[in-house]
């Protein structure tokens, strides 16, 4: 595994066990009402980190599963398209590109943070059918069932487009990350007030593993503020669902499959046709008789 490819995350956490330990090892502060001080720490942190998570953790599951949503309507829009074969090339090449700038920036608020016109192209594009055609005169009344439903899928993206937008700037404020710093900072600090008397390895220990676990704390709030707890594949991950849909790829896993599977799959159709084979023919002497 290449270093560079390392979260950076883990490379915070190894930096701050690496300074906090020396800070712990090296640097002894004794006060003697420390537990009642980090007891009030403690208490505060806990109240407002936990606090602050729930809420963040609740936006980040209406956002999962806005974007869940926003992947179905896309793919949905690209299947009912094929009932207007016309128009459905075009939505195919939309909506591809739309992914894959999500793929190559490997961020999946891409469209968001920047100038989209996804919607409109694909508003264009169907509103081309009535410019040409009368859909509600047409011979095959499943287009013009298929351009009804085209139509509520492009407003409902249009709504989850702006609850997306709305969820994602409910973000931290200065002052609410400015509480927990300093109380994270105290607390961390506070840890090194225990007193190491009988000087144990094991006691401070303990002390940078209590540190350490507030310093990931703080890093999981950041995640989730963020958006980026599941790391960047998260966004590839979406869009290479839809892009495995519009590519068509799922009619080709036939192609793939193993050999021997193939051939059980062989033998389950030949045992069903001679099933059907046996059956036709009782129906046929019953009929004699």
């Amino acid at each position: 595994m290449n270093l560079k490819d390392v979260d950076y995350k883990y490379w915070l956490i190894f930096g701050f066990v690496v300074i906090y330990g020396l800070y712990v090892l090296y640097i002894d502060i004794s006060i003697e009402a420390y537990a009642e001080l980090i007891a009030a720490i403690v208490f505060f942190f806990a109240l407002f980190s936990g606090f602050f998570i729930s809420r963040q953790n609740d936006r980040f599951s209406a956002i999962d599963e806005a974007v869940s949503k926003e992947n179905a309507l896309f793919s949905y829009l690209y299947r009912v398209s094929g009932l207007i074969p016309k128009i459905q090339d075009e939505v195919r090449e939309i909506v591809m590109d739309h992914y894959q700038r999500i793929k190559r920036s490997r961020n999946w608020a891409y469209h968001i943070e920047n100038a989209s016109t996804t919607i409109t192209d694909i508003t264009n594009a169907f509103a081309k059918i009535d410019d040409e055609e009368n859909i509600e005169k047409a011979e095959k009344p499943a287009m013009g069932t298929a351009a009804e439903v085209i139509w509520d899928v492009v407003m409902e993206l249009q709504l989850v487009r702006k609850r997306i937008v709305v969820l994602k700037n409910q973000k931290l404020l200065a002052f609410q990350w400015g509480l927990i710093y300093l109380l994270g900072i105290l607390l961390i600090f506070a840890f090194n007030f225990i007193p190491n008397i009988e000087g144990k390895f094991y006691v401070d220990l303990l002390k940078i593993l209590f540190g350490t676990t507030v310093f990931m704390v703080i890093i999981l709030l950041k995640q989730l503020n963020d958006l980026t707890l599941f790391g960047k594949k998260y966004s590839e991950r979406g869009a290479d669902d839809v892009l495995w849909i519009i590519e068509e790829k799922d009619k080709e896993v036939k192609n793939i499959l193993p050999d021997d599977l193939k051939e059980r799959i062989e033998k389950a159709k030949r045992k069903t046709q001679e099933n059907l084979g046996d059956d036709i023919s009782i129906e046929e002497e019953k009929s004699k008789l």
